[in-house]
């Protein structure tokens, strides 16, 4: 250089890429870069970069990365003039950050290629498998998660690029892959953190896979805590589904993760999980307040006490758990309650087939109030319409007095069914018509269910019934594919 503070010269003169980044180190030192990089001096900056990379080689385009990723963080307020046509030159991907020299530079050419807009078809993957692959280079790890998280459809899609990243990391070695594993987690929880995905279906066994591939190799492990630190991690994954929807707290699936936890970690590792976990509580507060639900809505659920039995020492603490969670909750059906208590031991009387009987009367009423909602239109109109003309025309008394019969008693019956229902405290949605998101346990789908169906239209309203303001489905809605989804 011509002296100890870089200047524009040197950057001019630089002729490969290394020796225009090392032009550009020395001036970041020297709190020098940002001076040089005033007015036009940006963009020619960026041109000449360009002109000094070999698009076909791999490396370069890497180191092309890490300098325009240096340039973004001094010039941030420009950072669009920065990554000015930076897509064309990166049309393959390039060579493993492994490559660089330092963290920084992994860093910075990480955070390069989050500018990339569109995204290249490579990018998620390399995203990925770079992340993953790293040692110690946290901020660059950051940053490639940083994609991931942005570039992912939904957090089912988060959840399968984990699944493979983790069945890619080949380590066996069970302290050295406990220790690559809490430094992955650690950096997916910090910049995953506040961010929200959509949530479709339940990805219970999506989350199971995540587990089974992260803890391959790990029940020989010697450092317990370390152990305990990495399950925590991953209960926090399961965590951000009860977050993002909490209606599958409510689902036995979505704790399946839990269990192939116990299976991968073994008894030793498991155990000490069980007493020193920061995150198990909150875990089990979930299962506790799905257990209070469902027991208000007169539901059992022995799937979801074997699920919630893995977090426990014996079964007896469990129970005891659930008794403390339902003192004072007098609104419970006594039977329901006591079932719950007992985990699941304690047989059900008679009451419970009384309880189908009413769920059964519930739908038929529901089916019936359809029908009368459907009906009733078209006897108003024939009420309103007809029947002037069917007396003045048909000169029929007989006739004329039958049909204003069977109208009045239809009109009668309706008022008594509408009686009912409100006695029974059973209402139609009002959603026909509307589009919305397909749900089994909410929809029946006209035609019989359609695989990969997500957007739907209610043909037929649904019936609910809502006690203590809690709703319950008696009718499902029946829905087609919507418009859009149909002509695909």
């Amino acid at each position: 250089m011509s002296s100890s503070t870089p200047q524009w010269e040197d950057i001019e003169k630089a002729t490969t890429l290394r020796a225009l980044d090392d032009v550009l180190t020395a001036a970041m030192a020297a709190h020098q870069l940002q001076t040089l990089l005033q007015d036009e001096k940006l963009s020619q900056l960026v041109q000449h970069t360009y002109q000094l990379c070999n698009a076909q080689n791999a490396e370069e385009r890497l180191l092309l990365a890490a300098l325009l990723g240096r340039l973004s963080a001094v010039v941030r307020s420009r950072v669009d003039q920065v990554f000015e046509g930076f897509e064309s030159w990166m049309q393959a991907p390039p060579a493993s950050l492994d490559s660089l020299k330092d963290g920084d530079e992994k860093a910075y050419a990480a955070a390069a290629l989050g500018y990339l807009d569109p995204a290249p078809a490579w990018l998620m993957k390399y995203a990925v498998s770079e992340a993953f692959e790293l040692d110690a280079a946290e901020n660059a790890r950051k940053a490639l998660l940083a994609i991931v998280r942005d570039r992912a459809d939904d957090y089912a899609a988060v959840l399968n690029a984990m699944t493979i990243g983790f069945d890619n990391l080949a380590i066996e070695a069970p302290d050295a892959r406990l220790r690559r594993l809490k430094r992955i987690l650690d950096a997916w929880k910090e910049v995953s953190r506040d961010h929200f995905w959509p949530l479709e279906s339940n990805p219970g066994e999506v989350l199971s896979a995540v587990v089974r591939s992260a803890l391959r190799y790990v029940k020989e492990a010697k450092d317990e805590d370390l152990a305990t630190e990495v399950g925590d991690r991953l209960l926090e994954l399961l965590l951000r589904v009860v977050q993002l929807r909490f209606s599958y707290a409510l689902e036995a699936n979505t704790y399946a993760a839990v269990r192939m936890m116990k299976a991968q970690f073994g008894a030793r590792l498991w155990t000490h999980l069980r007493s020193h976990s920061q995150v198990r509580p909150r875990v089990l507060t979930c299962l506790r307040e799905a257990c209070l639900v469902l027991a208000r809505q007169g539901q059992t659920d022995m799937a979801l006490l074997e699920a919630m039995k893995v977090m426990y020492a014996t079964r007896t603490s469990m129970t005891t758990d659930i008794k403390r969670h339902f003192v004072g909750h007098h609104e419970l059906d006594s039977e329901i309650s006591d079932w719950w208590i007992s985990g699941g031991t304690k047989r059900m009387a008679g009451n419970a087939q009384n309880r189908e009987l009413q769920a059964d009367a519930d739908m038929l009423i529901g089916q019936l109030l359809l029908e009368g909602e459907a009906t009733r239109r078209p006897l108003e109109n024939v009420r309103i319409n007809l029947m002037p003309l069917i007396e003045e025309f048909v000169h029929d008394p007989v006739v004329f007095a039958s049909l204003q019969k069977g109208l009045s008693g239809f009109v009668e019956m309706s008022t008594l069914l509408r009686q009912l229902c409100r006695f029974r405290r059973i209402e139609l949605s009002g959603l026909q018509g509307e589009a919305m998101t397909y749900s089994r346990t909410r929809h029946e789908m006209d035609g019989g269910h359609q695989p990969g169906i997500t957007q739907v239209r209610v043909i037929r309203d649904q019936v609910v019934q809502v006690l203590n303001g809690r709703e319950r489905i008696v009718v499902k809605a029946l829905v087609e594919p919507a418009r859009e989804q149909k002509n695909t």
